[in-house]
């Protein structure tokens, strides 16, 4: 029983899920006040994300470093205790803590958007940011791909990078960088489609695809699943789920990522839509 009550705190909709999230929501209302309240400018805000971004790296990577021991186990160095007989061959970061997925290439756009001297690229990735950031976080904090282990420090990097997205992306509404047309909205999921065919790719490079796969956790070493273009986040999810075949899979992710942004962005097109024709 005892070991059940753990476990139902550091799983999904756990305990300890349930009050990352509370927090997390405390923080959604409370930074986007401060900034509309302060009037601070988005440059700093910029700023501040590509610090956190540092800081959130640098948390992963002593997190995950590992070691491959002599007897063909691997353990995280910070889990790391000497046995005898077993030497360490080498040390190696896990090929599935790349930042690849769509929340952790974000800091790649703001470079762009802070060192890009073309008003219309800075434009472009703002206006993909706005929605990626918003929803891609959203998703990540309702559905975790980290157990919620209060002892391991890459939870609250995990938490508080995503909020931190999240109130990026409200930032960019807020500080008036964003105009969201129709034309701005394809041009946002054209180049999410476009990545997230290219993460298939990316996965397989990434890929050990001659080591079968036996369903144990440690497994997982030997596959990437970045844009869960392979592979659903979380077992048990409707309609994001294996059942009915990759291609189905695919099908569903797509058109849900599709959905979603449109549905997010429709008032703002409309809106932007009747301004124009009141103008005219």
């Amino acid at each position: 029983m005892h070991n059940l009550y753990i476990l139902s705190n550091v799983a999904p909709y756990g305990t300890n899920h349930l009050m990352l999230l509370v927090i997390c929501l405390i923080l959604m209302i409370i930074l986007p006040i401060i900034i509309k309240k302060t009037n601070i400018s988005f440059n700093k805000i910029l700023n501040i994300m590509l610090i956190l971004w540092i800081i959130s790296e640098t948390i992963k990577l002593c997190s995950n470093v590992s070691y491959l021991l002599s007897d063909g186990s691997f353990v995280k160095i910070i889990e790391y205790e000497a046995k005898e007989g077993i030497t360490i061959v080498r040390a190696f970061y896990p090929r599935e803590e790349l930042p690849f997925h769509l929340c952790s290439i974000q800091p790649i756009f703001m470079l762009i958007i802070k060192f890009s001297k073309s008003i219309k690229t800075q434009n472009i990735f703002k206006h993909f940011m706005f929605p990626t950031c918003l929803l891609g976080a959203f998703i990540a904090l309702l559905v975790p791909t980290i157990d919620c282990e209060f002892t391991n420090p890459q939870v609250y990097e995990y938490f508080l990078f995503h909020t931190a997205l999240i109130v990026f992306a409200i930032s960019l509404v807020i500080t008036k960088q964003i105009n969201i047309t129709f034309k701005s909205h394809l041009e946002t999921l054209t180049m999410l489609i476009i990545m997230f065919i290219a993460s298939i790719w990316i996965n397989t490079l990434c890929s050990n695809t001659g080591q079968p796969y036996m369903g144990l956790e440690t497994d997982e070493i030997y596959y990437t699943n970045f844009f869960f273009s392979m592979k659903p986040p979380m077992d048990g999810l409707p309609l994001l789920n294996l059942n009915h075949g990759w291609f189905m899979y695919l099908l569903n992710i797509v058109a849900l990522g599709v959905t979603l942004i449109t549905l997010l962005q429709l008032p703002f097109i409309i809106k932007n839509h009747k301004n124009k024709i009141s103008q005219n």
